[in-house]
């Protein structure tokens, strides 16, 4: 059975996909970028703000199905510039405590002046 995880407070999905699915004890986050979740526009072109704006977003999408960056097993990381690498896994290594999760990065075009996409598979507490 899935259920949707969405939030009043994270940005809407902008096509025909959901935000977030549970499925048992699995929670699986659709690509997150830095987009404000009141106006729907990336925050700014800055490497370093919209991965922190990512990665609230992906915060509030797992709290509304009761779980924390502390559940997340495995990030999938597109950045459109190699370059920033370097700024985003600064910001990256401070969000996980304890053994972190799996990764993959790779560099990819991606809409809408977005300059990282974090997808997250966690496992609910």
């Amino acid at each position: 059975m899935k259920t949707l995880i969405s939030s009043k407070d994270a940005p809407p999905a902008p096509g025909p996909y959901s935000p977030g699915l549970s499925v048992g004890e699995w929670i699986f986050l659709s690509g997150q970028g830095g987009f404000d979740p009141k106006t729907g526009t990336v925050i700014s072109d800055d490497i370093a703000e919209q991965t922190e704006q990512t990665f609230r977003n992906i915060e509030v999408l797992l709290q509304a199905a009761d779980a924390s960056l502390d559940n997340v097993v495995s990030c999938l990381v597109h950045l459109t510039d190699l370059s920033h690498f370097g700024a985003f896994n600064a910001i990256y290594e401070t969000k996980f405590s304890g053994t972190k999760p799996v990764r993959t990065t790779v560099r990819a075009d991606l809409v809408a002046g977005m300059l990282v996409e974090i997808t997250v598979v966690a496992r609910a507490s």
